[in-house]
């Protein structure tokens, strides 16, 4: 079943701040020398209005190092330690649709049988915010792949104005992130 919600936010900020409340929020936003990378949102941060980051918000699901075990040794008695704790709540918010769609191929790889425990951990977690564009690049390849930029996928689609957002919730998830701010803006 598609959720839909569609609610007009004029103030970025006060959005992402109430997002922030409840989950850790990661925006992209603009670096020095033209690069984008995501970043934690705090108080008084702006988010990029570029088409693409320097890597992709995959590595929010599927580090590229992570601490899988640590061993604890006393003398020949080796005792392996399960480092895994559970992830908190996370928003990922702007990511693009080409994005979206490449954690498809992830999921069949690690949600399949034997589950990757890890990357189920984090996707049940986070909530992808998908950013629509409004006018792909020239370079971009989402046609070739099939996806549609202006109608891409995620937890909640997010579509910009000059002046305003407007938010369709996909899932459950989406619908709850939205409900919690919703009644406070």
């Amino acid at each position: 079943m598609f959720l839909i919600f569609n609610k007009q936010f004029r103030a970025e900020e006060k959005f992402f701040n109430e997002i922030a409340k409840n989950a850790k929020l990661y925006i992209p936003v603009d670096l020095e020398k033209g690069r984008v990378a995501y970043k934690e949102f705090s108080d008084g941060m702006k988010m990029s209005d570029a088409l693409k980051t320097d890597r992709s918000a995959k590595d929010f699901f599927f580090p590229q190092t992570e601490t899988l075990m640590a061993f604890k040794t006393d003398g020949r008695h080796i005792e392996v330690i399960d480092t895994r704790s559970e992830n908190e709540d996370f928003v990922v918010f702007g990511v693009r649709g080409c994005d979206v769609k490449s954690l498809e191929v992830l999921d069949k790889v690690f949600l399949a049988e034997p589950v990757d425990s890890y990357y189920q951990n984090r996707r049940e977690h986070g909530v992808i915010v998908s950013m629509a564009c409004n006018r792909p690049s020239e370079t971009c390849f989402c046609q070739t792949f099939g996806i549609d930029a202006s109608m891409p996928e995620g937890d909640i689609v997010c579509y910009k104005t000059d002046d305003a957002f407007y938010f369709d919730a996909k899932t459950e998830k989406g619908q709850k992130v939205l409900d919690q701010i919703g009644s406070v803006l």
